[in-house]
């Protein structure tokens, strides 16, 4: 007779705080500069709020890898083997841009990674995985990257006349 055991992660979850990059941008570029990454990872925006400088976004058709997150060890036959994410895996980013100062701001970065175990003998379940932080440090790579790239527009300058009434 099959049958298997599960074995949460041992890993703690990674503090919010240490997935964060300053950017020398004011909060509505470094805003523009993580939905440009957000779109060019081919990401779903499930929900986007400017005001609160929130995004929350799912990689589509992208799963994640056992050196992404810790989806903990199965047990079967005596020997111990990681649980390996399959191709129905989720991975779900939770950005938030912050203004620090007139021109800095914060954007920090917690993934979500559920992946559907299978043990044998029980019924299939979806568990969350505990991130090792390298999706997380790559998307920030990326906004440092793309956020140089994001300037206001050049306002028209006012004629001369409006410049010097006389």
């Amino acid at each position: 007779m099959l049958s298997g055991c599960f074995y949460p992660p041992q890993q703690k979850p990674l503090a919010a705080k240490s997935i964060a990059v300053t950017l020398d941008r004011p909060y509505d570029l470094a805003w523009d500069a993580v939905q440009a990454v957000v779109a060019n990872n081919g990401f779903r925006v499930i929900t986007a709020n400017p005001n609160d400088g929130t995004i929350e976004a799912q990689a589509i058709g992208k799963g994640f890898t056992l050196e992404d997150a810790d989806c903990g060890k199965l047990r079967g036959a005596g020997a111990k083997i990681d649980a390996e994410p399959d191709f129905d895996a989720s991975a779900v980013y939770d950005l938030r841009v912050e203004a620090k100062e007139p021109q800095l701001s914060t954007v920090t970065i917690a993934a979500t990674f559920t992946a559907p175990l299978h043990v044998p003998l029980h019924p299939v379940t979806d568990i969350e995985c505990v991130s090792r932080g390298r999706q997380e440090a790559r998307l920030l790579g990326e906004i440092k990257a793309e956020a140089p790239k994001h300037r206001r527009a050049i306002e028209h300058a006012a004629p001369d006349i409006l410049k010097n009434p006389s």
